[in-house]
């Protein structure tokens, strides 16, 4: 089961976004898999549908929690990623003043077995976001 956006076009012109609760059933006589509509949420704008939405998500985690769905598959990871918004804006800080170009230039026809511009970038990252020493982030 999955959360669907469907949008549709008023006659003025407007496009209206409803969320519906769908899941994917086999139709044998297509050959294919179709999605089947469970439940019309209603009107994404609106923000009782969204208080909803938000119930129904506590009460799906009262029963089994983020944890216990990642750990049924070991290829699952649970990530946050609030945390990664600082190195994002780093990184594109660091393309724009093309520092990552100067190094790659640098390090040209040197062996060093790794890439010299990203370990250089994570230990900037590291100093800038959460400081810490050069082994600390090594280790991280």
């Amino acid at each position: 089961m999955y959360l669907r956006q469907s949008k549709q076009k008023r006659a003025d012109g407007r496009e209206i976004t409803y969320l519906q609760l769908a899941e994917n059933v086999w139709d044998a006589s297509k050959g294919r898999s179709q999605a089947r509509i469970v439940f019309n949420c209603g009107r994404a704008d609106d923000p009782e549908v969204i208080e909803r939405l938000r119930r129904l998500a506590k009460s799906i985690l009262r029963r089994c929690s983020p944890e216990t769905i990642v750990a049924d598959d070991p290829g699952w990871q649970l990530v946050c990623a609030w945390p990664y918004g600082d190195v994002h804006a780093l990184e594109a800080v660091w393309r724009r003043l093309g520092i990552d170009a100067i190094v790659r230039a640098q390090a040209e026809g040197r062996r060093f077995g790794f890439e010299l511009e990203r370990a250089l970038f994570a230990l900037v990252a590291n100093r800038a976001c959460a400081p810490g020493s050069k082994l600390y982030c090594h280790e991280q």
